[in-house]
């Protein structure tokens, strides 16, 4: 049946990957976000739940997909269960309709309690789709706004205060890193649960560091590389950046990141579930100088994503950056959850 909404399958992710990558990231660097070799593979090992929903032509081609990966999340303290609808992509050349009411019964029948999707500044087409008036689709609540760094572990000093210690955790941490994230994650809203730092897939022991005194963990944060199933591909390059590209060594001197090649999958890892202890500043601070010695030993650069209502936003600020603006939404189709606006929010970037 055309424009029937169905679930894809395995068999499905190479046309799915071919629509992704027909699309790219506007702005002065443009980049192509993409799930290689396998679209449908590449949700699936986010989560093995995680639901992808396809709308066919009279062809048979797939002419429109979105996904749905489910997580549990912090919620003014409590564990809730969320979904976020993301990989919403049209054919280049359909020009029929999508059935919206189809597709957001697709969504709805997960039966999760609240959902969150982003969209990039700037990308106001994709949100006119969703805040067109339609009696079927809830109304998107606006969460905060986002901003994606990426950021030259150069420019960071090497110091450790006296009585503090920087390293990588082993099995016999993992009871007091998890007490810890699922301490400080709850003082956050939409901080993703942790019961097992290395469920997520591509995330090892080893990726993981503490920063402690006398035991005490005082910071935790995760280099989490996601190339196994997450891609960034450089596509272009505004003419101002084109320009800066041929002095590249100049902006390394300047703190910036050396302007990557075009066509160049980009490596790095995020800096993810990153936390101090009681949002300590100074504990983040001197985490930060020392992960950052790590990331340079094998990268150019690193990715951190934070909400602007975070009070660590201001720290990026200071810094010399490339960095992307986004907005993130939450809706609720049975208008029955409630939770505080006003609570500061951790939204990992590496979940989106």
């Amino acid at each position: 049946m055309i424009n029937k909404v169905e679930e894809a399958g395995i068999e499905d992710g190479v046309e799915m990957l071919e629509i992704i990558e027909s699309e790219s990231s506007g702005g002065i660097i443009e980049l192509v976000y993409t799930r290689r070799p396998n679209a449908f593979e590449s949700y699936k090992k986010e989560n093995k739940e995680s639901k992808i929903a396809i709308i066919r032509d009279k062809e048979g081609k797939i002419a429109f997909q979105a996904a749905c990966i489910p997580g549990c999340y912090n919620v003014d303290g409590k564990s809730v269960t969320a979904g976020y609808v993301g990989g919403i992509r049209k054919r280049n050349d359909y020009s029929g309709v999508i059935n919206w009411m189809n597709v957001v019964d697709f969504i709805e029948k997960q039966g999760l309690s609240i959902y969150l999707c982003s969209f990039l500044s700037g990308n106001e087409a994709t949100e006119k789709m969703f805040y067109k008036k339609r009696s079927f689709i809830p109304e998107l609540v606006p969460l905060c706004n986002y901003t994606t760094y990426i950021i030259n572990p150069k420019i960071f000093k090497n110091s450790l205060p006296k009585g503090l210690t920087f390293r990588s955790i082993n099995c016999d941490d993992l009871e007091n890193v998890h007490q810890f994230l699922r301490r400080e994650g709850m003082k956050y809203n939409f901080s993703p649960v942790i019961n097992n730092i290395t469920e997520f897939y591509g995330l090892s022991l080893d990726d993981c560091y503490i920063l402690e005194k006398r035991g005490e963990i005082l910071a935790f944060g995760a280099l989490w590389n996601q190339k196994g199933f997450k891609q960034y591909i450089v596509k272009g390059y505004s003419r101002t950046i084109k320009m800066i590209q041929k002095f590249s060594f100049v902006s390394g001197i300047l703190g910036y990141i050396e302007i990557p090649e075009e066509g160049k999958e980009l490596d790095f890892p995020m800096l993810s579930f990153f936390y101090s202890l009681e949002g300590n500043m100074e504990y983040y601070s001197c985490f930060l100088n020392q992960i950052a010695q790590i990331i340079k030993k094998n990268y150019k650069m690193f990715v951190i994503g934070i909400s602007s209502d975070d009070p660590a936003d201001n720290l990026y600020k200071k810094i010399r950056t490339i960095n992307f603006k986004s907005k993130i939404y939450c809706a609720d189709f049975t208008e029955e959850f409630y939770f505080e606006l006003t609570k500061s929010k951790h939204i990992e970037c590496g979940l989106l």
